[in-house]
């Protein structure tokens, strides 16, 4: 009898917070069913268009629509996949070459197809929006002669540690007065 009352406990426990996570998925208690489809299908949109969902969306679709969720859930891998590639380039043109590279290399047999393109295109667009982007030099023989500038430099500044290590911000301390305090 013990047993069958803590089986009923664990079941109530397990409906209140079913209960709970549908509730903090709902996007607004008091939308009606078609507004609720509506909610629905501008999710399932923004997925294949390629945009990011928030966390609201993504609450909903894993109570209400698992299966679109899973989905969300690849595209924001792939997203990020690609988002860590092009941080690693090192001109503009290696961008456009790593994403048209995840592009061509998507399977035409993939049902999401559609839907990893968007992302990438979403994810590069998103990327060029970047101070990160708008550093980078135009190609890949303009980034390789910053290099070999950049390496100049740094041979000019080799020898006294001290002095690699000045910062302006290390000046201004060292031009600071000096105060005894009397104790």
């Amino acid at each position: 009898m013990n047993a069958s009352v803590r089986k009923e406990e664990n079941m109530n426990a397990n409906q209140v917070i079913k209960e709970q996570l549908a509730r903090f998925s709902d996007p607004e208690p008091g939308m009606s069913e078609q507004e609720r489809e509506r909610y629905h299908q501008n999710i399932l949109a923004k997925i294949e268009s390629g945009k990011k969902l928030s966390s609201q969306e993504l609450a909903y679709l894993r109570v209400n629509d698992p299966m679109a969720y899973q989905k969300a859930r690849r595209m924001e891998q792939k997203r990020q996949w690609l988002e860590q590639q092009m941080k690693k380039c090192k001109s503009k043109q290696e961008v456009r070459e790593v994403v048209e590279n995840a592009i061509t290399h998507v399977s035409e047999k993939d049902p999401d197809r559609d839907a990893i393109i968007a992302t990438y295109q979403e994810a590069y667009q998103e990327f060029r929006k970047t101070a990160r982007y708008r550093r980078l030099p135009d190609t890949r023989k303009e980034a390789e002669e910053e290099e070999k500038q950049g390496k100049r430099k740094s041979q000019a500044f080799e020898g006294d540690p001290a002095e690699l290590a000045r910062t302006p911000l290390s000046e201004i301390y060292d031009a600071l007065p000096v105060f005894d305090t009397v104790g």
